[in-house]
């Protein structure tokens, strides 16, 4: 039996000093084999600098994936060349977008990618929200809304090819299969204090994209089983878009990073 621990949405960069070492204590405490990480641990300037204090707190492999968040205040592709370079440094921080398939237990297989929000649920153009990413990531900032939908578009379906191409490999060889991303795929994963967000957020936190992948993978495999793991709303839920498939969406509160869940895989 292996103990894998889930954390999502923990913003480290906004703890104190005391707060961080109290919240890596009970990470120590909990002694998991692996630590599953869905995005969202801090920004770019500080993001290598946490997952190396995730690793030393874990006593563990740590797999992971990044959130917008930890783009913030440079460009995806600045931040993913850095997190190459310290996967490459420090063996134990494995980069899901890289890793392929990763046995966690002889029957359980693990994948995963960041994901990104594709406005292809909600309603894009009428849509007032304005999300920090489209001013503190070099790759949307300083665009207009229309010019940045396809961006959006062009990310989210580059992750979901990702996951068309080795999610299957992953099914082909584990009963069941964990997927790690940072994004719902689904609307009716897409919660926000109890409920599930409306035309106005949801383009901003769905992935479209890769809830359409999911789904047409997962009909293909009816004797497999796939959980997915996911954040960015800051609203725990739990969803069943088909009858072997499952979407855990974390809770989150700033300055408050938890431990998600447990899970005991033989």
């Amino acid at each position: 039996m292996k103990r894998i621990a889930w954390l999502t949405d923990l913003h480290l960069n906004f703890l104190t000093p005391t707060e961080l070492s109290a919240f890596l204590a009970k990470l120590t405490e909990i002694r998991a084999d692996a630590v599953l990480v869905s995005g969202d641990i801090a920004e770019s300037r500080d993001v290598t600098q946490f997952l190396q204090k995730l690793a030393d707190a874990a006593g563990s492999t740590v797999y992971f994936v990044l959130g917008n968040h930890d783009y913030y205040f440079s460009s995806i592709r600045a931040v993913r060349e850095a997190i190459v370079e310290l996967c490459e440094q420090d063996p134990r921080l494995i980069w899901l977008n890289n890793a392929g398939v990763v046995e966690l237990t002889p029957q359980v297989g693990l994948v995963g990618h960041d994901g990104w929000a594709d406005a292809r649920l909600g309603d894009y153009e009428r849509s007032h929200v304005m999300m920090n990413d489209y001013v503190l990531i070099e790759e949307f900032a300083g665009v207009d809304k229309q010019t940045r939908w396809p961006l959006l578009h062009a990310q989210a379906d580059a992750a979901a090819e990702q996951m068309r191409q080795v999610l299957p490999k992953a099914l082909d060889r584990y009963e069941r299969v964990v997927l790690v991303t940072h994004v719902p795929p689904f609307r009716d994963a897409c919660w926000h204090e109890g409920t599930i967000s409306d035309d106005e957020w949801l383009p901003h936190f769905t992935s479209k994209a890769m809830g359409d992948a999911l789904l047409e993978i997962m009909a293909d495999y009816p004797d497999r089983r796939l959980i997915v793991l996911c954040g960015h709303t800051h609203g725990r839920g739990e969803t069943h878009p088909a009858d072997n498939l499952v979407v855990l969406t974390g809770g989150a509160e700033y300055g408050n990073p938890e431990i998600q869940r447990v899970f005991e895989f033989e």
